[in-house]
Parts: C-alpha cells; sequence; structure tokens
C-alpha cells in the first residue's frame, strides 16, 4: 500500500510540474509581465490583447491537431518534446520587441502548452486512475496554481529590483528549466497496469455538446480579467499598490481548490459544482465594476483563481462521464472549444478597454458570459427518465 501511494504522489507531482511549467509559466505569466511590457515598449491594451489571442489560437491548433489518429502513439515523446518547446518560447520572448514577433512566438507557445495538457493528462489521468484513486486523477492541476504563484513572485521581485521586461522573460525561462527536470525522469509510460475504463454508457451526444458550447463561453468569460488584471491594477488611480500580489492571489487561492472542488462535484455531481463555480467567477468578475478599490479587486483575485483552475479540471472529469471515446479525445474536443472563447476573449477585451477607456464594460460582458454558462454545465440528462437519458 505504501508503494502504491507513493506511485500516485510522484504521479501528481509530475503532473504537476508539467502544468506549472506550461499553464502556470507559459501561458500566464503573460499577465503579470503585460504592464512591464505595455510601459516599456509603448503598445497598446488592443496590441496586448491581439498577442494574447494569438496565443490561445496556438492552444486551438494544438487542441484540434491533438485529435489526428497521428498522435495516437508516443503520446510520451510528443508530450517531452512540447515541454522543451514551451521552455524554448517562454525564453524566445525575451530577444525581440517586435510586435509580430511577439505573436509568432506566443502562437508556438500556446501550440505547445496545449499539447502538455491534452498528453500530459492523457498519460497522468489515466494513471492515477489504474491505482484505484479516481478522486486525485486532476490533481495535477494544482501546477497550474503553482506556476502561477511562483512566476508571480519572480516577476514581482525582479522588476522590483529593476529587471526589465525581456529580463523578467529569461527569469521565468530558467524557472521552467528546474521545473523539467522531474518531468522527464517521473513521466509514466503510456502504459500501466489498468483496471479503469473510461464511463462509455453515454454516446457522442447532446449532453456533450452543450458541455462544450458552455466550455467554450467559460473560456470567454474568465479570460478578459485574466488577461488584464495586473494591467487594470497598475493603471487605475488607487490600485497600484495591489499589482504586485492580485495575480499572486489568483494562484495561492486556485492550489487548494483543486482539490476541493473535485471532492465537492463528488457529492453534488460535477456538472452542478461547474454551475456553481461558474456562477461564482462570474459574481468576481463584477467586483472590481460594482467596487472600485482595493476590496473589489482583491476578491476578484480570489474568486477568479479559486474557480478557474478547478473548472477546467472538473469540466474534463464531467466530459470523460458524458463521452465514450478516449479521454485524449474528450479532453481535445473540450480544450478546442475552450481555446476559441479564450482566444476571442483578449483581443475582443482589449479592443473594448481601449475604445471606451475603461475596464468596466469589458468585465460585464465577461459576467454574463459566465452566467450564460453555468446555466449550460447542468447535464440536461438530470431531467429525464433512464430511456430518453440514453438518447440524449
Amino acid at each position: 500500500m505504501k508503494k502504491l501511494n507513493y506511485r500516485v504522489l510522484v504521479l501528481i507531482l509530475t503532473g504537476t510540474a508539467a502544468l506549472a511549467l506550461a499553464i502556470g509559466i507559459g501561458r500566464f505569466t503573460y499577465t503579470p509581465i503585460l504592464p512591464f511590457m505595455l510601459e516599456e515598449l509603448n503598445i497598446t491594451k488592443t496590441q496586448g490583447g491581439l498577442i494574447a489571442s494569438w496565443n490561445f489560437f496556438g492552444y486551438l491548433c494544438g487542441s484540434l491537431l491533438s485529435i489526428l489518429s497521428i498522435f495516437t502513439k508516443r503520446i510520451k515523446f510528443i508530450f517531452f518534446v512540447s515541454i522543451v518547446f514551451s521552455i524554448l518560447t517562454t525564453f524566445l520572448m525575451s530577444i525581440n520587441d517586435e510586435i509580430i514577433f511577439f505573436i509568432v512566438v506566443r502562437f508556438i507557445s500556446g501550440l505547445s502548452s496545449a499539447f502538455v495538457l491534452i498528453f500530459g493528462t492523457a498519460l497522468i489521468l489515466p494513471s492515477i486512475q489504474a491505482f484505484g484513486k479516481k478522486s486525485l486523477s486532476t490533481s495535477h492541476f494544482m501546477g497550474v496554481g503553482f506556476g502561477i504563484v511562483i512566476s508571480s513572485i519572480l516577476v514581482t521581485i525582479l522588476g522590483d529590483l529593476g529587471f526589465h521586461w525581456n529580463e523578467l522573460w529569461i527569469g521565468v525561462a530558467l524557472l521552467s528549466v528546474i521545473l523539467a527536470i522531474p518531468i522527464f525522469i517521473y513521466t509514466p509510460n503510456e502504459t500501466l497496469p489498468n483496471s479503469y475504463s473510461p464511463n462509455s454508457n453515454y454516446k457522442n451526444n447532446f449532453s456533450f455538446s452543450l458541455i462544450s458550447i458552455s466550455y467554450g463561453l467559460y473560456g470567454f468569460g474568465y479570460v478578459i480579467l485574466g488577461t488584464f488584471i495586473s494591467a487594470m491594477a497598475r493603471e487605475t488611480t488607487g490600485l497600484e499598490t495591489t499589482e504586485m500580489y492580485v495575480w499572486l492571489l489568483v494562484g495561492l487561492a486556485g492550489i487548494p481548490m483543486v482539490i476541493f472542488w473535485p471532492w465537492f462535484g463528488k457529492k453534488i455531481g460535477n456538472d452542478l459544482a461547474l454551475f456553481l463555480a461558474c456562477a461564482i467567477m462570474g459574481l468576481g468578475i463584477l467586483m472590481p465594476v460594482l467596487f472600485e478599490n482595493k476590496v473589489g479587486i482583491t476578491s476578484a483575485s480570489i474568486l477568479l483563481g479559486s474557480t478557474f483552475i478547478p473548472i477546467t479540471a472538473l469540466a474534463l472529469l464531467e466530459g470523460q462521464s458524458r463521452y465514450s471515446g478516449s479521454i485524449r479525445v474528450s479532453t481535445a474536443i473540450l480544450t478546442s472549444s475552450f481555446s476559441i472563447g479564450q482566444m476571442i476573449g483578449p483581443y475582443f477585451g482589449g479592443a473594448i478597454i481601449d475604445l471606451f477607456n475603461s475596464y468596466s464594460i469589458a468585465l460585464t460582458i465577461s459576467s454574463i458570459s459566465l452566467f450564460i454558462a453555468s446555466i449550460l454545465m447542468i447535464n440536461p440528462t438530470r431531467f429525464f427518465n433512464r430511456k430518453f437519458r440514453d438518447i440524449l
């Protein structure tokens, strides 16, 4: 039993390191570094949002590509190559200040991060479930919060010491190299002793399509605040001092909630947990609109962090239960929908912010999107008898 627990712990920590590297740092370090880029490079919010959107477009392309049959084999090799490219693209952000260069690099970064999430989850999640630990199978999503926390601390320290935007990218790239060490040592092979098989009682049906649409709306809803929260703190009178910790709070809030929400979902149903989480996030994103002070932005950070990472974990579990195919394909389909939403969000949000010289309208639209997503997260089969449920 001790050996079993050790193996599960190693799997969780390996997956945590991978998502910290590719998502928490590779994808989301852009948020705390963006204010430095806006100030030092004199780029607009629209341009900043456009760069972020191309990262998410790469994420979309990676999600779609991963469905192809050529990726059914050598999953571990593809996963390792994606880790390398995630580190490389993080470093490359430091060597040039042209918008087109940022777009290309962030696109490749998005592609890599999608591969790490999808193929890493395809390796880690069933490996943990094989040991009868299904409730812990998404624990590695703590890595997103962990990556946000450590990169946010590093960016804050280096920024206070007077380091420039490009030097900040070099710093977080070196951090990624350290995280890569346990990944290359402990990542499991594609085939492990496996007593778990996906639920095959549900067909590719309306209920899976519904959560896919909802997950896309969630992607759009969270990402505007997720992209501009640090910039909003720096530029809003009275909130300047919150810049150093708002993004850190997002990561700190997310780490324990990755454990709580799947546990809570097991008690009440993942779909109802998703409904509540999306609604709470929608309320959180409204807080800076309702309260234009430190309370508003701080509570937004905490509510965003405590829900946006767990929603991903919950959605993948719920999607897996509604889809009769492989975990890799259900994850890829959901991630593709999510990517479309978060690809549109930053550019749309940046343009709205520039147009009205205010964050309020963009955040209100984000909140509405999340409230709609929360309703659509509920599995419609709850409302029908078993015979009709099989049709759905």
